[in-house]
């Protein structure tokens, strides 16, 4: 006879050749397989069948056992159990790991179950900050998420708008908090979840509101409602009052370019305004036409310092136009402009007279208008001249502007006549260049005597290095 494979669905079954294995296998809690034990010899368990049969047809068998050591006693024992183990109705009992592991260490079910399970890990708790309920909570504090007991899954931090505040998570995920500011006098609900070591997922929420602002303080964005601008412009923010914590406000502010470019922000002393009052953004080259800008000024509640809460957020879009840019000599009375990189045309200038020399280096246009009023005694030139000028381009905050100049039909292209303006004639050359010319085009004035412009001087950024342009971030490493 060959020896009978003992598995799981023939729990009862003993039977073998000359020397029997019985095979009790015993199913752990883990699912794992375990306990082979050696039998007795075919001698002895002859005597055992010849037992049950005369069981079964009424008679008692009785057997003198020899002495044997305890394991063959055991092992006796459990193959007595496994020989039983069937239902009633004489068909195999389909839990054999469960009779198998009764008859090896007397054990329940539950017993051996939590023998060898390891207990259950406790849920992780989250700890939300601003707590459930808070009012009044000030806009510059941030919101923090911590997990005990597991790491942070997802957080989501909604203003009653429906608006979200961006956030990040430790590197050991076990917090996460918010990267922008909340927004003053403003309802916000939080929902977090975490997952502890089991896997096993926990959710919570708060809601809170934040403060009025007490101080408070406004700003303005140049390109705002431009649409599209000149490859000169620079994003400009002035603010109303100066801003202490530069780098809080930097940090919320975001310029994105498509296609990208190499760009920096720079903290520029306006020459009308407080330093502190004014940051711009530039590339580290004119801007390539056709590309498309978006700015966001994320700063609604953010603190700019000692308490001095920003109240509004700006978001602006603008494409930039083809190239334009116009360069004056003031030796040759001259201006040469070049569009998209070609050679378009020359046309004759009078700039400014000996000891009101017009600015030397790049200008941007910052604002045109078809006829400006001029008053002498605004930049302290007495009462030299009072009117209207027409075809005006605005290119300092000092009061530079390329314009139609009267006396431009007899000096242009001969003489510098001007009190520093750059001069066009008014036989329809002023009105042709100012009608190609959009706000963010380029001026460009050399060989003057005059110095070069700074940089809060209008937008005369692009006079600066660009090593030192972007020292002048407060996010710059320093």
């Amino acid at each position: 006879m060959s020896e009978r494979d003992h598995s799981a669905g023939d729990n009862g079954a003993i039977a073998g050749p000359a020397t029997t294995t019985i095979s009790v296998t015993a199913t752990t809690a883990a699912g794992r397989a375990s306990g082979t034990f050696r039998g007795l010899p075919a001698s002895r368990t002859s005597r055992v069948s010849q037992a049950a049969r005369a069981a079964r047809a009424g008679r008692t068998a009785r057997f003198r056992a020899r002495r044997r050591t305890a394991s063959v006693v055991a092992a006796l024992a459990v193959a007595l159990v496994a020989v039983s183990g069937c239902t009633g109705d004489g068909k195999k009992d389909g839990g054999a790991s469960a009779g198998s592991s009764a008859g090896v260490s007397g054990a329940s079910d539950s017993q051996a179950a939590g023998a060898s399970s390891a207990p259950a890990a406790a849920p992780a708790t989250l700890v939300i900050t601003p707590a459930d309920g808070s009012a009044k909570v000030a806009p510059g504090l941030p919101v923090m998420v911590t997990a005990q007991g597991g790491t942070v899954g997802s957080v989501i931090v909604k203003a009653e708008d429906g608006s979200l505040v961006d956030g990040n998570i430790s590197d050991d995920a076990a917090s996460w908090r918010t990267s922008g500011a909340l927004h003053t006098n403003t309802k916000y609900t939080v929902t977090a979840t975490a997952t502890n070591a089991a896997g096993v997922e926990t959710k919570s929420t708060a809601a809170f509101s934040t403060a009025q602002a007490g101080k408070t303080m406004t700003y303005q964005v140049n390109i705002s409602g431009l649409g599209r601008m000149g490859v000169g412009m620079p994003v400009s923010v002035t603010f109303d009052t100066p801003v202490k914590d530069r780098a809080a406000v930097e940090r919320a502010l975001s310029v994105t370019a498509d296609p990208p470019v190499a760009g920096s922000w720079s903290w520029v002393k306006d020459r009308n305004l407080a330093d502190g009052q004014r940051i711009d953004f530039r590339p580290q080259e004119y801007w390539k036409p056709g590309t498309k800008i978006s700015f966001f000024a994320d700063l609604d509640g953010v603190d700019t310092g000692g308490g001095r809460f920003a109240i509004q957020d700006v978001k602006a879009d603008v494409t930039v136009a083809r190239s334009l840019v116009a360069t004056v000599d003031v030796k040759t009375h001259k201006m040469t402009v070049v569009e998209d990189g070609k050679p378009d045309s020359v046309i004759p200038i009078t700039a400014g007279e000996p000891g009101r020399d017009t600015w030397n280096g790049t200008m941007v246009v910052m604002d045109r208008n078809s006829s400006v009023y001029m008053d002498s005694r605004t930049v302290n030139y007495g009462n030299e001249y009072q009117g209207y000028y027409n075809w005006a381009l605005h290119t300092t905050a000092s009061g530079t502007y390329v314009h139609e100049n009267p006396r431009a039909i007899q000096f242009a292209g001969k003489q510098n006549i001007t009190h520093g303006c750059v001069g066009l004639a008014a036989d329809g050359t002023a009105k042709k260049f100012y009608d190609r010319v959009i706000v963010g085009d380029v001026i460009k004035v050399m060989n003057s005597a005059s110095a070069t412009v700074e940089a809060g001087n209008g937008y005369g950024g692009w006079n600066v290095a660009w090593d030192k342009w972007q020292a002048g971030s407060a996010l710059a490493a320093r």
